[in-house]
């Protein structure tokens, strides 16, 4: 493999791994459902 697509992989996996990380954490956090369903 190139070491271009290597580098391509691994950001992307890096970037994919973090929103995951980030929707989990608001979730585990703020319930951001209730609280809307709160506002309302």
């Amino acid at each position: 493999m190139n070491d271009e697509i290597v580098s391509f992989l691994i950001g992307a996996g890096v970037l994919i791994l973090y929103l995951i990380f980030s929707a989990w954490t608001e979730m585990g956090t703020k319930n951001p459902w209730k609280k809307d369903q709160s506002d309302k």
